[in-house]
């Protein structure tokens, strides 16, 4: 009995790990945050397998569409893994100029989104479902911040 249930146990670890793996980089202004997004070379290829339809290695219009749908757009429901809050409110995370490009054998979805910096500013990738792992790679900003990061996400304290 007590190996049926350390079997079990372990075999929710397992299933309790991020699906995807995702560089970030920012670039954080007083009154918008430019998002990119880098998956890794491995899942790269595969979601360029199930989304590029005609093999040329771009996803055009119609292929970016389909992809951003599945990818990315269904995240609003968590406020797109971003939590965004200043002393006075939570922000709702409108990206703007959203596109997703294939290079170095890497896809990259670019968003930005406005928001106001007033007093102290929290900025958090969370993804409640712990599918995609965001490790932060380059923060450019003039603000100062205060950067936390664990193996799955990361926080940035901004103030001015």
């Amino acid at each position: 009995m007590k190996k049926k249930l350390a079997l079990f146990f372990c075999g929710l670890n397992l299933y309790a790990h991020p699906h995807y793996f995702l560089d970030s980089s920012l670039q954080i202004d007083e009154n918008i945050v430019k998002n990119f997004w880098k998956f890794d070379a491995l899942n790269s290829k595969i979601l360029m397998f199930d989304f590029d339809k005609n093999k040329n290695k771009i996803l055009d219009k119609d292929e970016k569409e389909e992809f951003l749908k599945a990818n990315f757009y269904k995240l609003k429901a968590n406020n797109y893994n971003i939590f965004l809050q200043n002393e006075e409110k939570e922000f709702e995370i409108t990206p703007q100029n959203v596109d997703v490009v294939y290079e170095n054998r890497k896809l990259t979805i670019y968003f930005d989104f406005p928001y106001e910096l007033k007093g102290e500013t929290t900025f958090c990738t969370m993804d409640e479902k712990i599918y995609l792992a965001y490790k932060l790679e380059d923060l450019k900003t003039n603000l100062k911040t205060d950067i936390q990061k664990s193996e799955y996400d990361y926080c940035i304290g901004v103030t001015k």
